[in-house]
């Protein structure tokens, strides 16, 4: 079983139904292949990959789990990243990133991702791709030269 089969195993059909909305055209197009075949053995077409997102039942759960607003899911991942965006606070912003930086006292912020759907619960550093760089980026990496 491939990385990306055992991965996706893990995910329920509401979960692959986002995952396939949202985060398959980030990866290479080899991998998207993968996927592909991986989503009709599953059984899930363009339609039913709707119908799932559109009825999704976790949507109405209330199980105090941190939860994806988008699609619902509990497998979020959580990353303490060194927190770079204390220039918000203007002057007095910049001179605690100055103090900081002298006295090697560096703040950490948790970043949140969903590891289903690729949405960002929280990025303290403003640092979340562009939809469309990304999809841009994929594009133009997987084109084959005639």
């Amino acid at each position: 079983m491939s990385k990306i089969e055992e991965y996706l195993s893990e995910f329920d059909d509401y979960e692959l139904a986002y995952f396939a909305k949202y985060k398959l055209d980030t990866y290479l197009k080899n991998s998207q292949e993968n996927i592909n075949q991986i989503l009709f053995k599953r059984g899930l077409t363009k339609s039913r990959i709707k119908n799932l997102i559109e009825n999704n039942p976790k949507s109405k759960l209330d199980d105090n789990k941190e939860r994806c607003p988008r699609c619902y899911s509990d497998k979020i991942r959580k990353d303490k990243v060194e927190y770079t965006n204390e220039s918000n606070g203007g002057s007095l912003g910049i001179a605690i990133t100055a103090y900081n930086a002298t006295n090697g006292k560096v703040p950490y912020k948790n970043e949140v991702i969903c590891n289903v759907c690729g949405f960002w619960l929280k990025d303290p550093n403003n640092e979340k791709p562009k939809m469309f760089i990304t999809r841009f980026l994929s594009r133009f990496l997987t084109k084959k030269e005639d």
